[in-house]
Parts: structure tokens; C-alpha cells; sequence
């Protein structure tokens, strides 16, 4: 596995799981979904890791890694500006965009501490020898 399809396997799982999530919150009539959107981001960004560690039979280079963080931010960032863009598009007298503005730079800010963890995470684990 590539490290570009690492990027799109990240971007359609995590796409999915969010769309999925929102529709099942929503269907059910949750107030908040915080928790389960980082359990999703979690989730995937594991689940990719893993999947390249077993897929190449090793864990990513120092550069791999660093690109591949770069990569995921950038994907859930750009998700994240989606959903906030069409939250503006709705509600736009009801909203403050500046608020949402500010609220997107710091979902970026804890969802990329996130992601740099769980890579790191992943990798531990997968580099831990097994008995």
C-alpha cells in the first residue's frame, strides 16, 4: 500500500463513518455527537495504520510518517470546512462565522493532536513484538 492510498482509504472510511454516524445521531435525536466523531477519527486513523503496517509488512518511515499526519489533517480539516461551510450556507443569519471560524481552527488544532497520537499509537503497536 502507497502512501497516496493510505490518504484515499482514510478519506472515504473516515467520509462514510462520519455520514453514517450523523444520519444514526440524528435518526435517534442526540443532542451531541463530539465523542463519537473522535471515536470515529480515532478509529480510522488506527484502522489505516494498521492496515499499511500489515499490508507492506512494516510501519511508515519517519518521512512516511510525517506525511501521512500531514495528509490526514489535511483530509479531516478539509471535512471539517465542509461541514461548517454548509452550516453556514443554512443558518447564515443565525450563525456567527467568525465563531464557526474559530471553532474549526481549534476542532483542527485537537483533531491533529489526535491523529499525530494515534499514528504513533498504531505504529507502536505495530512494531510490538508478539508472543
Amino acid at each position: 500500500m502507497t502512501i497516496k492510498g493510505v490518504l484515499w482509504r482514510f478519506a472515504l472510511a473516515y467520509t462514510a463513518a462520519l455520514f453514517a454516524a450523523g444520519y444514526i445521531v440524528r435518526l435517534l435525536g442526540f443532542g451531541s455527537s463530539t465523542g463519537l466523531n473522535i471515536a470515529i477519527l480515532a478509529s480510522c486513523v488506527w484502522w489505516i495504520c494498521t492496515a499499511f503496517g500489515k499490508a507492506n509488512g512494516r510501519y511508515f518511515t519517519s518521512r512516511e510518517k510525517a506525511a501521512v499526519v500531514v495528509g490526514l489533517i489535511l483530509v479531516d480539516v478539509a471535512l471539517q470546512f465542509l461541514g461548517t461551510f454548509a452550516a453556514l450556507s443554512q443558518k447564515a443569519a443565525a450563525l456567527n462565522s467568525d465563531a464557526l471560524m474559530f471553532a474549526l481552527a481549534l476542532v483542527g488544532l485537537l483533531h491533529a493532536v489526535g491523529i499525530y497520537f494515534f499514528v504513533g499509537a498504531a505504529g507502536r503497536h505495530a512494531v510490538k513484538p508478539t508472543a
